[in-house]
């Protein structure tokens, strides 16, 4: 379990700023990615049966960290309230408006509070509505929506390759990929 609570005080300080350090990385990578795309290609669905545009996937980790900077602790934290359909989709302008809004929100946001915060987590999980909630930790929050946002950018990173368009190095990788890698 990740955890901060039996850190000293300058080393919880140090672990919630590089964990929040990490979150606007990946953000700002996708912002790269999303600048670089014609409004065509950004809202392209190559494989329709199979996945979505590369707006799409944008849009849906978007929702994710406006869900968790925008989380109140009195209640129930949920990924699920979406808004399919909008401008972000199809639009990189809006979508690069939002990335910058949300940045901007990571920057100047609720991450005074301790990372070991207790937060109230709901799902569904099961066809017709079958919720599930628990209790977990802000820090725990902030590395599911990391982490994420990391799977989302693998996927945008293949659709964007696909529709010829370059990616950066190391995009779409977990930070424990290339040294993985490169101990092989």
């Amino acid at each position: 379990m990740l955890t901060t609570i039996d850190r000293p005080a300058s080393d919880e300080m140090a672990f919630r700023d590089s964990s929040v350090a990490a979150l606007d990385q990946a953000l700002e990578g996708l912002a790269s990615v999303v600048a670089a795309l014609s409004p065509d290609k950004y809202a392209a669905r190559l494989f329709p049966a199979a996945s979505g545009s590369i707006g799409e996937h944008v849009r849906h980790c978007l929702d994710h960290v406006s869900a968790l900077v925008s989380a109140d602790p009195s209640s129930c934290l949920s990924y699920e309230h979406r808004e399919r359909g909008t401008a972000i989709e199809t639009d990189p302008v809006q979508a690069l408006r939002c990335l910058q809004l949300l940045r901007l929100k990571i920057a100047v946001g609720r991450w005074s509070t301790r990372l070991d915060e207790p937060i109230c987590v709901i799902s569904t999980v099961a066809p017709g509505g079958v919720m599930l909630s628990g209790m977990s930790t802000l820090a725990r929050e902030l590395a599911f929506v990391l982490n994420h946002t990391i799977h989302h950018q693998a996927i945008i990173g293949l659709l964007a390759t696909l529709l010829g368009c370059a990616v950066p190095d190391g995009f779409g990788f977990a930070p424990s990929t290339p040294r993985q890698a490169s101990s092989h």
